[in-house]
């Protein structure tokens, strides 16, 4: 009689990125589940190669000094303490890799909702953490748009139910401010974004009408991932980056 047993693949995908004063290595790790007959021969290997995954993941990163989730927002200030977090982190680590690559600096960042996916737990951060919270193989992009095309952007934002998470970009009301300055019709903007987002993801289709597209090769997670280990301590707050009528 055929038993079955759990197997667990290991990818391995290495990026190099390099910035302007040091150099990003990273490593990402993923698990895969199937089901098939037994063999003993399968599984002894098959359980080293576990082992060995389960003490990379179990990896201390860094620490938080709270718990952070996306859901401790409220109608009027719409934005949570994970989701600035995870916006302002990546607008730090794309700013610094599109400033080596492009000499430009990015303006803000908008990272969807629904693709933060875990609380950030109090105390230890591992690289599991990251995993569970950034589960998803999303590439950060940069889209260069109009300024005409914000109004559009930022009417999406403030008719949504949840918050989209943003960094440097300001909504008080009526007012927005990009870098703390108004919007300008005739100027270009570069926005960091997910490659989810860039085809339409969560019904932004605004961002088909850039007229450029910038790739980092350079995953949301890495980002969080490298961030975490170079600051070793996490701290956010909800603030008055968006500030809603009620």
């Amino acid at each position: 009689m055929n038993t079955f047993f759990k197997i667990i693949f290991l990818f391995v995908a290495f990026h190099l990125v390099g910035c302007s004063d040091l150099n990003l290595n990273s490593i990402s790790y993923s698990r895969i589940e199937l089901t098939g007959p037994e063999s003993i021969a399968v599984s002894d290997v098959i359980n080293i190669y576990k082992d060995s995954i389960d003490v990379s993941l179990d990896n201390i990163i860094g620490f938080s000094d709270q718990l952070y989730t996306k859901g401790d927002f409220n109608s009027k200030r719409f934005n949570s303490t994970l989701g600035n977090l995870i916006a302002d982190i990546l607008f730090i680590q794309s700013d610094s890799v599109f400033k080596f690559q492009e000499n430009k600096n990015i303006d803000f960042v908008i990272q969807n909702h629904g693709g933060i996916r875990a609380s950030l737990p109090k105390g230890e951060v591992k690289l599991t953490d990251a995993y569970k919270i950034l589960p998803f193989e999303n590439e950060i992009v940069i889209v260069e748009m109009g300024g005409e095309s914000l109004s559009e952007i930022v009417s999406f934002l403030k008719n949504e139910t949840t918050p989209h998470p943003f960094s440097g970009l300001t909504i008080n009301g009526n007012e927005v401010l990009v870098q703390n300055k108004p919007i300008k019709p005739s100027n270009k903007y570069y926005i960091a974004i997910n490659d989810y987002l860039l085809t339409g993801g969560d019904n932004m289709f605004f961002f088909n009408k850039n007229t450029e597209v910038y790739r980092l090769g350079y995953s949301l997670r890495n980002a969080f991932i490298d961030y975490t280990k170079s600051k070793l301590y996490l701290s956010s707050k909800i603030d008055n980056r968006f500030i809603r009528n009620e």
